[in-house]
């Protein structure tokens, strides 16, 4: 059974299990997982078919949903042939995952046990692997870590040290002589790199016979790399959660499992950065891209703003008035009546402890994240690319109006990304 992302997070709740922080990156670590699709008549088809199947990865979907949907895009394969695809890329997207937690876990489990089926289907080579014990950073797992082929079914069991001495740990001269399938290559030196090989023969394939799918192949291939890339650079950018921050994603997992939508787990973890007072990295990641446009920023850009328009499903703003005294950046402008302040990324605005000029900002029904929606923090969260002018502005009060005339000068004030009129 397969259930979905919300599904899997009230599950949790209800077993009261502390999900690792890995767990809300999954839908990043999904995406570097792809593959090219033989027997298909385009590379519009392979691109469709993919899509879809990396959605299913993180959405949960069953195979007879990724069935249909193929079905419905009008590309004909064989049932055995989408089985094929649908479970290669399920399996080695969580593999991935499994492999990552017991990294972080190898100081209590430093131990890994090769683990296949044993019925009349399992093929010969994988079922030598069976029981085969070897240290986690032992290079026989960047050769043997499952899946080792299309349809593979084994898997990976983490030890302690006195389960595997209990055991017996597999020495040099106790290892089978076998290889995984040919052209498999999802061991954990590969992750992320499969797209890569695969398409890589194909252009090399391509430029052989001198067709003109090499060059499309290629353009696939750069595109694959730049998101690759910018998912690395996301990922980086988010730093090891503090208490707070847990607590703060508690409250948002919490509100995500109530209103039953479907949220990428990204972010939500997007939101917990971008609320900390103190959050530097996202917002520099995102600043330095707004500012590149290169096509790794473009990449960076448009996961921020897909995933805040996820958000806003739950915690839209519907409030005409905002207002409070701490706009993120906002306090080193010289502004005047009349200027239009172009807000670049997600701007945290909320009422600090400490005095400050008031600000009153008009117009913003539907403009911002609702904080007290979503975490029960006072404030909102403004959406990107937003327009803002000054109607009036004093010595105690500043009062903005959203506003369709687009801020043409960018700059940058205490390191949030701005542009003025």
């Amino acid at each position: 059974m397969t259930i979905s992302y919300t599904d899997a997070l009230r599950y949790a709740r209800d077993k009261k299990v502390m999900l690792p922080e890995e767990f809300y990156l999954l839908d990043l670590n999904a995406r570097q997982y792809a593959t090219t699709v033989s027997y298909l008549a385009s590379l519009d088809q392979i691109r469709t078919v993919i899509n879809l199947a990396n959605k299913a990865v993180e959405s949960g979907s069953t195979l007879q949903d990724f069935k249909k949907k193929v079905k419905a895009e009008g590309i004909e394969l064989s049932p055995h042939h989408l089985d094929n695809i649908f479970r290669t890329n399920v399996q080695s997207a969580y593999a991935h995952g499994i492999w990552t937690q017991q990294q972080e876990n190898k100081a209590n489990r430093p131990y890994l046990r090769y683990s296949s089926l044993t019925d009349s289907r399992v093929r010969p080579s994988h079922l030598a692997l069976n029981n085969i014990i070897r240290h986690i950073d032992d290079s026989f797992w960047y050769s043997y870590y499952p899946p080792n082929g299309y349809m593979c079914r084994c898997g990976v069991d983490a030890l302690t040290e006195a389960q595997a001495k209990r055991l017996g740990v597999t020495i040099d001269d106790e290892l089978p002589g076998v290889q995984p399938d040919k052209g498999w290559a999802t061991s954990p030196a590969n992750y992320g790199k499969h797209l890569n090989d695969v398409l890589q023969e194909k252009i090399d394939e391509a430029l052989l016979a001198n067709t003109p799918l090499a060059r499309e192949l290629s353009e696939i291939h750069s595109k694959a790399l730049v998101s690759q890339q910018a998912n690395k650079e996301i990922i980086k950018a988010f730093e090891p959660m503090s208490e707070q921050s847990r607590s703060n994603l508690d409250s948002i997992v919490d509100r995500v499992i109530e209103k039953n939508k479907d949220v990428e787990p990204s972010a939500i973890r997007m939101l917990t950065e971008l609320i900390k007072d103190d959050e530097q990295s996202l917002t520099d990641l995102f600043k330095t891209s707004v500012a590149k446009n290169d096509s790794q920023s473009k990449s960076i850009i448009g996961w921020m703003l897909s995933s805040f328009n996820s958000l806003m499903s739950i915690a839209k703003n519907l409030k005409n008035k905002l207002t409070g005294n701490n706009l993120k950046g906002f306090d080193s402008l010289n502004l005047q009546k009349g200027n239009v302040i172009g807000i670049q990324t997600p701007t945290l605005f909320r009422t600090a402890e400490s005095a400050g000029k008031n600000i009153t900002i008009l117009d913003m029904n539907g403009q911002a994240l609702d904080l007290s929606k979503i975490s029960g923090l006072d404030g909102a969260l403004l959406a990107p690319n937003l327009n803002l002018e000054v109607v009036s502005l004093s010595d105690s009060e500043i009062v903005l109006r959203k506003t369709n005339e687009l801020a043409t000068r960018l700059f940058i004030a205490n390191s949030t990304l701005f542009s003025l009129y």
